[in-house]
């Protein structure tokens, strides 16, 4: 089995989840569905309602609707960050694609992200179950501090390894730990099942982070959907600069303070920083922690379940996550 086998045994489920994410941004007021079609049509693995459905399944959930429910939750707060975030960060692309901001406006937007947050907690309450609210907004306090936290290590050379690792857990590693920690929690499983579920989510969120500190300088342009170098543009201090900065010497490391201080393009950045990290091997650093996550991440599950193709399945998605190229 390969991730592709994967989205293929779950491609009835991940239809229904597709159907009702358009079904739910439905609204009279056409600037949202416009907007929430724009960007979630625009493309994605939906890698976190995968995880949720997968992790059902493995505990035992025999229902038709409450994973799709759930999952739709889990991709419109996914949604609302990506919104979010590129008014932030002036993005003006996503998935090779005009990102929403570019197309429709910052203020739209931000308030379309609003909705789908509002959007995700009212269904939830239609759910009505209180386990899987407080999981759900437990993950969303904490890709709001994360991002928070990137905001304010903007440009900082000093920020930690601690730190960042702090960072990436919250902005992009909490929801899917909940998406796995809400799949348990459908299929009933036990405490310490449904705990070493959440280990496996928070572990693989933190490597496909990972991944994607690399993937911004390394990426395939074309497949990659977003300017290779933009981290460097937006003064994002990720894993490679912080690995870099900690074994390069005082010349290289007023290039890289320059790179991500001082104005200039994201091709011109890139060429003064990449032989840097090629020689200190950061980006190698990088991909292998990635790796040691995700090999943390199989080693959670691996004792507590017994072998099935649910549980070959989140292996195949751990796999997948650090060998992608987008």
């Amino acid at each position: 089995m390969d991730f592709k086998e994967v989205t293929v045994r779950y491609a009835e489920d991940m239809a229904r989840v597709e159907k009702d994410i358009q079904r739910h941004f439905s609204s009279d007021v056409a600037l949202i569905p416009a907007v929430s079609g724009y960007l979630i049509g625009g493309g994605g693995k939906r890698i976190r309602p995968l995880l949720l459905i997968v992790s059902s399944r493995l505990c035992g959930y025999t229902g038709s609707t409450r994973q799709i429910t759930n999952s739709v939750v889990a991709e419109y707060i996914h949604a609302a960050t990506l919104l979010h975030d590129d008014v932030v960060d002036e993005a003006d692309t996503r998935r090779g694609s005009a990102s929403a901001n570019a197309k429709f406006g910052n203020e739209a937007s931000v308030l379309v992200g609003d909705f789908l947050f509002a959007k995700s907690f009212d269904l939830m309450s239609a759910d009505g179950d209180i386990r899987v609210i407080r999981a759900m907004s437990t993950a969303t306090k904490c890709l709001a501090e994360g991002e928070v936290l990137q905001l304010v290590n903007t440009c900082n050379l000093e920020v930690s390894n601690e730190a960042y690792m702090d960072t990436i857990y919250r902005k992009t590693g909490a929801l899917i730990e909940a998406c796995c920690r809400v799949g348990a929690m459908l299929g009933g499983a036990q405490e310490e099942r449904e705990n070493a579920l959440a280990r496996y989510g928070k572990n693989i969120g933190v490597a496909f982070q990972l991944v994607d500190d690399a993937l911004d300088y390394v990426g395939e342009a074309k497949s990659w959907g977003k300017p290779l170098g933009a981290d460097l543009v937006d003064g994002k201090v990720t894993m490679p600069l912080i690995h870099a900065l900690a074994a390069a010497n005082e010349r290289e490391n007023t290039i890289i303070a320059e790179a991500i201080e001082q104005e200039g393009s994201a091709s011109d950045k890139l060429g003064a920083v990449m032989p840097i990290l090629e020689k200190r091997g950061s980006i190698i650093h990088t991909m292998d922690m990635a790796r040691d996550y995700a090999e943390e991440a199989k080693s959670a599950i691996a004792s507590l379940f017994p072998p099935s193709d649910h549980l070959e399945a989140l292996h195949y998605i751990a796999e997948y996550i650090v060998s992608r190229n987008v």
